[in-house]
């Protein structure tokens, strides 16, 4: 019996009342990729769709994975990468250089038109439904990741983040295929404007009312500074740190470049987001909240997540992802240009822990090439 035809029995066609118990925050789930077995995107097959329930050898207890490489010793090239790694090898690509983490290669490869190109969409089916969720992650960047240089701008786009509700029988890839709903992504990109903080919210329930029936518009592409006033705690501007020239990022008067927020070097940077459905469908009540660092820098409690409906139900958050597909065709196909971010140390609880950090103090000066853990 999978995980999904589980849920359904202890959840029978109850609604979110009979969901997760959150009066105490509970780890649902944590990872920290070291205890793994090597393990590639295309080390054991080059399919795209590769599925623990249909006998594929997925790394721990992660259930399924949407890949796409060209180039990988697997493909023909030795010296290049499979789009998702966990080995032993690239123990310095993890959080502290001991152990391993989950290490995403992008490809910049053109095929004559706005292509997204590499894909490593690595999930995690959840034990049960759940009304809200906080997750954490750390991430890091490679020092050669097209965007973090001066001229290196375009509409490049990777994914790194998302969490939503399936409903355990059809594709669980593709949102818009019409078993995933709601769902929240969370985006890295780089543009003439800057490095943006990428949000995408999708409604449900699974099939239904996936882009809000145009009703509603959230989410879009935010900078770190003026767009993040009045968006901390308790409706304060965000203290979010000016990595590189010391100070806050809302007092930046300039475009704000991806070393600002995720440091300099071989820096780490925690993020965080809470995700709360709404109470009923069409109530505005949902909730998003992201942090950087500890520090928050979005907030919205008025995200009808759920809308009216055929059945009028409701469905909790049950799956979420590592990784995605990237935009990206800074360089030409022949030169197999590749560049990586990693992910270590991911965390998943039912409510907000206590000890997030609250903004308080006067600005720090300036960090220098310091690593954050």
């Amino acid at each position: 019996m999978n995980a999904f035809n589980e849920t359904k029995l202890f959840l029978g066609a109850a609604a979110l009342s009979v969901l997760s118990s959150v009066a105490a925050a509970e780890v649902v789930f944590e990872e920290s990729f070291d205890g793994m077995s090597d393990w590639t995107s295309t080390m054991h097959t080059t399919s795209q769709t590769q599925k623990v329930s249909e006998g594929a050898i997925l790394p721990g207890t992660w259930d399924a994975i949407y890949q796409g490489t060209m180039w990988s010793p697997e493909t023909g090239f030795p010296d290049n990468h499979a789009s998702l790694e966990i080995l032993a090898a690239n123990s310095e690509k993890a959080r502290g250089e001991i152990g391993k983490s989950a290490v995403f290669w992008r490809e910049s490869y053109d095929r004559g038109w706005n292509n997204w190109a590499s894909d490593a969409q690595l999930i995690k089916y959840l034990d049960r439904e759940y009304e809200q969720l906080y997750v954490e992650f750390w991430v890091r960047f490679s020092n050669s990741w097209y965007g973090r240089k001066d001229g290196e701008a375009g509409s490049w786009t990777s994914k790194i983040f998302r969490i939503g509700s399936y409903d355990g029988e059809g594709n669980p890839f593709n949102g818009a295929a019409g078993s995933i709903g709601p769902l929240f992504l969370w985006d890295w990109k780089r543009d003439n404007y800057g490095v943006r903080n990428i949000l995408a919210f999708y409604g449900g329930p699974h099939g239904e009312n996936y882009k809000f029936n145009n009703e509603y518009k959230f989410g879009g592409s935010l900078n770190f500074s003026s767009m993040t006033l009045g968006m901390g705690a308790e409706g304060t501007d965000p203290l979010l740190l000016d990595r590189v020239n010391g100070g806050y990022l809302k007092d930046y008067p300039g475009i704000v470049d991806h070393d600002q927020v995720f440091g300099p070097g071989d820096s780490w940077t925690k993020v965080a987001f809470f995700i709360k459905m709404n109470s009923k469908p069409d109530a505005t009540d949902g909730v998003l909240t992201q942090w950087i660092n500890g520090t928050q820098i979005h907030h919205r409690d008025d995200i009808p997540w759920i809308m009216s409906n055929s059945e009028n139900k409701m469905v909790g958050w049950n799956y979420f992802a590592i990784g995605g597909n990237d935009y990206f065709q800074a360089y030409p196909n022949e030169q197999r240009y590749e560049d990586w971010f990693s992910i270590d140390d991911l965390k998943i609880m039912t409510s907000v822990p206590d000890d997030l950090a609250v903004d308080v103090g006067s600005p720090p000066k300036a960090p220098g090439a310091i690593k954050v853990e």
